[in-house]
């Protein structure tokens, strides 16, 4: 059983932030939600656990299984939670009006603190800890109490903050997982390989295996592993739902032959989804429809193909976060026959999939592939999906695309896209909505193209689709990125 440290989850960005930096050091991390049992935990090899809170947010401890808390799990509790626990301990809390203080840090004699640069720094939201017996000051900001431990515990609150490309923040939690929790770094790419090799080499057997691709990296992943431990025992099946980016079928087909040597089954859906599609407007009503009708799909091909008693899919741990799976839930039994479903990169993020990806020596056009929902162009037609829309939205999607990598920007971009709204106004057309974003401190922030650029694809999307009257560029933020990427 591999050692965890576990994040009892409070805000999704901070804890997906932990846990990212501590797996960048080879410590596996897990974020679970805030309400999980001391008994669950006990199940599992657990080191210690880390209350994830952003320094503004208000916490309660009714949230907490309490005797999860109050157990002998080394505990590292920041932001919002430190002052929730001081309370609960007896201390109570002088809250304070400034946002902002430049303060001077100081930190006691603690394993926790190694290496931590002490002085001048700005910290935010702080408050000012009065401490009862059995609390002893763990970290001051111009000798105000900020950070606290238990005595004859190991719990450690500290008011401290994590930040993306924070040299202090990478020190503390490393401190945290080894020195106090005493756990070693494992976590490396050649460990995560070989987990899933073995994996899926006890679960294929002798077995024939169906890996279900969708073009992304992830599935490229998966097909690989899948292909080391059966060899021509696996079977690579393709949906095309009729709701993917031009030329997009035929690119996986091509690819995967190519590059990894496997034929793929495409099998064409694209009548049944666009029926099942017609007159929805809901992008959650839309996303369950899809992911229903790629689980019909492929139950369906297993029931035809008798022979096959594993599946193997792409799910990873931005999938779980987000609810964007694919084809799950399938049956345990196909008419009486096991069925066993493998999701072998289901606890990594993205971006350590792309590291696997490179290190199973898969090219850059795979490992670099753009993040694709799993309800396809149907999610960005805003509005009534029909053919006539998916047709425009491939092509302005088409000509956005040619004209990145015409300029050479998609080297320093995370995503582009394009989207289509319906105007209330059939008088006036569509509109195309030019979405491209690039990474920035933690977020997704739109990207700022240059403005030739845009004037050329606006001239193409007009010339070439009479049916769309304007060209509109988002410049939304995404504040989930640190999840997402």
């Amino acid at each position: 059983m591999q050692d965890v440290i576990l994040i009892l989850d409070l805000d999704e960005a901070l804890s997906g932030l932990i846990a990212r930096t501590l797996r960048g050091q080879q410590l596996y991390c897990e974020p679970v939600p805030a309400s999980v049992s001391l008994a669950k935990v006990r199940e599992r090899s657990v080191k210690g656990l880390i209350i994830a809170a952003r320094p503004d947010q208000e916490v309660s401890l009714d949230c907490f299984d309490l005797p999860l808390i109050q157990s002998d799990l080394p505990i590292l509790a920041l932001g919002g939670a430190v002052p929730a626990l001081c309370g609960h301990f007896g201390g109570s809390v002088l809250r304070r009006e400034s946002e902002n203080e430049n303060v001077t840090l100081g930190f006691g004699d603690q394993p926790l603190f190694e290496g931590l640069s002490r002085g001048e720094r700005v910290l935010h939201n702080l408050q000012d800890l009065s401490l009862s017996e059995g609390l002893a000051c763990l970290a001051t900001a111009t000798e105000r109490c900020i950070g606290f431990t238990r005595e004859g515990t190991k719990l450690y609150a500290v008011q401290y903050p994590i930040e993306r490309n924070d040299p202090d923040a990478v020190q503390l939690l490393r401190n945290f997982a080894c020195l106090v929790c005493g756990m070693e770094p494992y976590w490396s790419d050649e460990y995560i390989l070989s987990q899933a090799a073995e994996t899926l080499s006890i679960a294929a057997g002798e077995n024939r295996v169906l890996c279900a691709v969708s073009g992304g990296v992830d599935s490229a992943v998966c097909a690989r592993l899948a292909q080391e431990a059966a060899g021509d025992r696996v079977t690579c099946v393709f949906v095309d739902t009729g709701l993917f980016r031009s030329g997009e079928p035929r690119y996986v087909a091509e690819e995967y032959r190519e590059a990894l040597g496997l034929p793929v089954k495409t099998i064409d859906a694209r009548e049944t989804f666009l029926k099942a599609l017609a007159g929805v407007r809901a992008a959650a009503e839309k996303e369950r429809i899809t992911t229903s009708l790629l689980r019909q799909v492929f139950y369906k091909y297993l029931t035809e193909h008798t022979d096959i008693r594993v599946i193997v899919l792409g799910t990873n741990y931005n999938d779980l976060l987000y609810g964007d799976v694919s084809p799950e839930n399938l049956p345990e039994t196909i008419e009486g026959r096991p069925l066993q479903v493998v999701e072998p990169i289901r606890a990594l993020f993205k971006d350590e999939v792309r590291r696997l990806a490179k290190s199973l020596g898969l090219p850059p056009t795979l490992c670099q592939r753009q993040p694709f929902p799993a309800s396809g162009l149907a999610m960005r037609v805003l509005g009534v999906v029909t053919e006539a829309r998916l047709t425009t939205l491939r092509r302005a999607d088409e000509i956005f695309s040619e004209e990145i990598l015409a300029a050479g920007q998609e080297r320093r971009l995370w995503q582009y896209y394009a989207n289509l709204c319906e105007n209330p106004d059939e008088r006036h057309g569509y509109a195309v909505l030019l979405r491209a974003s690039q990474p920035c401190g933690g977020d997704a922030c739109a990207s700022r193209l240059p403005y030739d650029l845009l004037e050329r694809v606006t001239e193409r999307v007009m010339a070439d689709l009479p049916e769309v009257r304007r060209v509109v560029y988002d410049l939304t933020p995404n504040q989930h990125y640190a999840l997402m990427e």
